[in-house]
């Protein structure tokens, strides 16, 4: 996990990134009827806006309130994969949550179709984005954070090595 705002920074992108991507995609190939090359173009054409949208939302709202719910819900006691599904557990149900609404808006629909259609979208976007955020954002941005981790790691060895030699 992130060790400071940097690396907590590298990380938020990354998780969002594929998150807005995929889900963008997803939504757009279902109301489109189809996966295919417009639904690639408009989920491209639509990404850089709902990532603005979305990562803000997540770190100037969803977060906050995820930060309450994991001290409630996860001792430090706690494994780090139960920490770890429990974050997945409440950002993707906020973020679902909020984004099957905003996703609506921006998509065109009214109030009155996003209200009749909640129901249906809602239970779709969740299951979908745990999925993704547990099985493909999850890992690939641990990785990625664990690739820079190391890189800072072997730096200070270095540092620390040409130091010792003086």
């Amino acid at each position: 996990m992130p060790t400071n705002k940097k690396e907590g920074l590298i990380f938020g992108i990354s998780m969002c990134l594929i998150m807005v991507f995929f889900m963008g995609l997803l939504n757009i190939s279902i109301h489109l009827s189809g996966f295919n090359l417009n639904s690639i173009k408009t989920a491209i054409i639509a990404f850089p806006v709902t990532f603005i949208i979305a990562f803000i939302l997540e770190n100037v709202v969803i977060g906050k309130i995820n930060h309450i719910l994991l001290e409630k819900f996860v001792d430090k006691s706690d494994s780090k994969n139960a920490y770890i599904l429990f974050n997945c557990f409440f950002i993707v149900t906020l973020m679902s949550l909020v984004m099957t609404i905003i996703g609506g808006f921006l998509g065109g629909d009214n109030a009155q179709t996003i209200f009749n259609e909640f129901f249906i979208r809602w239970p779709r976007n969740f299951c979908a984005a745990f999925f993704l955020n547990i099985l493909v954002a999850g890992p690939i941005s641990r990785a990625i954070l664990r690739a820079i981790q190391s890189k800072n790691n072997m730096a200070e060895d270095s540092v620390l090595a040409n130091e010792n030699n003086d």
